[in-house]
């Protein structure tokens, strides 16, 4: 399993439907980490201050930059293991993977930048994100293994379109 995700790099390929779990169980991963993470930091807050409902606001105010430092490691290996999954799927198709990737993370980037530039407010930029990264997710999922990849004629195509006489 952890060779699917952070094994590899460079040759790795990954067919629809392995694709397909592996993205779904990172994502059931990610979600209860961030449960655990929820629930650690209620725990906490519940043990330090029973007396009284801090406001989100001031409890953001309260998370140590230390929490931050060793919480941020795992948020970037949780996006470097849907990276390479990204890659061999697209890899997979035919595809160079890491630099179509990249070609991907700077049009989304230059599309991020072009709504902030134009004054759409981040909430309403969200949907649209959700949306392209949704197309995306299911043109990964349907478009079918080996099709951008140029197939060598065989030997029995060359003899079928030419004659011998």
């Amino acid at each position: 399993m952890f060779r699917a995700y952070f094994g590899g790099l460079r040759t790795g390929r990954l067919a629809r439907l392995p694709f397909l779990g592996f993205l779904l169980l990172l994502s059931i991963l990610f979600v209860l980490y961030g449960l655990g993470i929820a629930f650690g930091v209620g725990l906490a807050e519940h043990l330090i201050r029973a007396d009284r409902v801090p406001a989100p606001a001031d409890l953001l105010q309260q998370i140590d930059v230390r929490a931050l430092a060793l919480l941020g490691p795992l948020v970037l290996v949780f996006g470097f293991a849907k990276a390479n999954l990204l890659a061999k799927r697209i890899r997979d198709m035919g595809l160079p993977g890491w630099r179509t990737l990249l070609v991907i993370a700077i049009a989304a980037a230059g599309l991020g930048y072009a709504m902030h530039a134009s004054g759409v407010p981040p909430r309403e930029s969200y949907p649209i994100h959700g949306a392209i990264s949704g197309i995306l997710s299911l043109g990964l999922l349907l478009i079918p293994s080996g099709l951008f990849h140029p197939r060598p004629a065989s030997a029995e195509t060359l003899g079928k379109n030419f004659d011998h006489r």
